[in-house]
């Protein structure tokens, strides 16, 4: 029932915020929910044995983020600033040399990993149009949560073959099949009935990679989990456990499907 709850009460606010946010907002939200992944993951690398520097790491994420979107400075030196930073704040730590480079390399895989993969999901929803932009948002969305919950139902009915035991082992070749099939024909009936202004032929390619590359990315964070030896990120949403354990999946898919965007449908 608590996740039943917390589905009811997040699932609308997300929606509310994809379709009626400027980019401005949409940015700072999609922040918020970053900083907060951000906490989870250094969470995790904590439970790793390793000391990165929390505080850093805010900054230099809404640095990338913002930069990203202000479009101010190059990407290449946005990101060598940080990387220039992020060496100073290491060298000036207080503690083993070991555990100075160790933290620096935390901290730097945790920044580029949310910064990189979050800031797609503006540029997707705002660079193709206002209309187009967020009905290619709604069918990602769709496409990703289908195939998650179909994934884990076929897993646990039919599963049998292990997709990925050392990294995952609940996780099935069946269930990975399933989801993906599930997510696809999810976004084919939205296209027809719903968004019939996107072009059939792009949504199949769309829906395909991002439900390939969800797949993808929830196995990501379940390696972190596992090297953390933890079952979530957090406890932060009840009955669902933490905000990257739900975005993990759109984390792999919204850069792949701007990608194939910004290349090929434009």
């Amino acid at each position: 029932m608590t996740r039943v709850i917390s589905a009811l009460i997040l699932g609308p606010a997300v929606l509310l915020v994809i379709t009626y946010a400027p980019p401005l907002y949409f940015l700072i939200g999609l922040g918020a929910v970053g900083t907060l992944c951000l906490y989870e993951y250094f969470r995790l690398v904590r439970n790793m044995g390793l000391t990165g520097q929390a505080w850093f790491g805010y900054a230099a994420f809404w640095a990338l983020l913002g930069g990203m979107y202000l479009k101010w400075f190059p990407v290449a030196a946005l990101l060598s600033a940080v990387l220039v930073a992020g060496f100073m704040a290491a060298m000036w730590r207080k503690s083993p040399l070991k555990e100075r480079a160790l933290g620096l390399m935390a901290n730097m895989l945790g920044v580029v990993y949310l910064s990189f993969l979050l800031y797609p999901a503006i540029a997707l929803r705002f660079d193709f149009g206002e209309a187009l932009g967020l009905h290619w948002v709604f069918l990602l969305f769709a496409v990703v949560w289908v195939g998650d919950s179909m994934a884990l139902v076929i897993g646990k009915t039919l599963g049998r073959t292990p997709f990925a035991s050392s990294i995952s082992p609940k996780k099935t070749n069946e269930g990975a099949i399933g989801g993906l099939v599930a997510g696809v024909a999810a976004g084919v009936l939205l296209q027809q009935f719903v968004l019939t202004d996107l072009p059939s032929g792009h949504v199949i390619a769309v829906a395909f990679l991002a439900g390939a590359f969800g797949q993808l990315g929830d196995l990501a964070e379940s390696m972190l989990k596992r090297a953390a030896e933890v079952k979530d990120s957090s406890g932060i949403i009840p009955g669902h456990g933490g905000v990257l354990d739900r975005i993990d999946s759109l984390l792999f898919a919204f850069p792949v499907a701007y990608l194939y965007l910004l290349v090929v449908y434009t």
